[in-house]
């Protein structure tokens, strides 16, 4: 199998799984709020680390599978790594992730497929958890007897 064909699959696999993965933690977190049993502070910080962990947990998706595809040579390589560690894979798939991309890192061969559509994967899933907040926070402030 082409390796653009494998990185396209890989790529579509976890688009799937982020997005299912960020569903389920929302919908968890709109349970739990209307069953009411937090302040409304609590809810807050429920509702936003929530929201990190979701975007955490699909960076590090990302990483495993940069790193995987960095140890085989067909798929490319991440140039500019200070090392071959979690970290720098991490770090790597956080600027996707976020579209900041700084520069000092970049992806070649087919893996630059998988950076390009992590980073609208992220830009996705990031506003998503904005929407997702700012209606909380409305429905908190709505609700709120003062």
């Amino acid at each position: 199998m082409p390796g653009i064909v494998l990185v396209c699959l890989l790529s579509a696999a976890l688009i799937i799984v982020t997005s299912a993965t960020h569903f389920e933690i929302m919908t968890g977190v709109a349970i739990l709020r209307r069953r009411k049993v937090l302040s409304k502070r609590a809810e807050m910080v429920v509702f936003l680390g929530s929201a990190f962990v979701a975007h955490l947990f699909g960076v590090g998706l990302y990483a495993l599978a940069f790193a995987w595809m960095h140890y085989h040579p067909e798929f490319g390589s991440l140039a500019g790594l200070a090392g071959s560690n979690a970290t720098d894979f991490f770090y790597f798939s956080l600027t996707c992730y976020s579209t900041m991309g700084f520069g000092d890192v970049y992806a070649t061969g087919d893996m630059r497929i998988l950076a390009g559509l992590e980073g609208l994967n992220g830009l996705v899933l990031i506003a998503w958890s904005a929407s997702f907040t700012f209606i909380a926070v409305e429905r908190i402030w709505r609700d709120d007897p003062k």
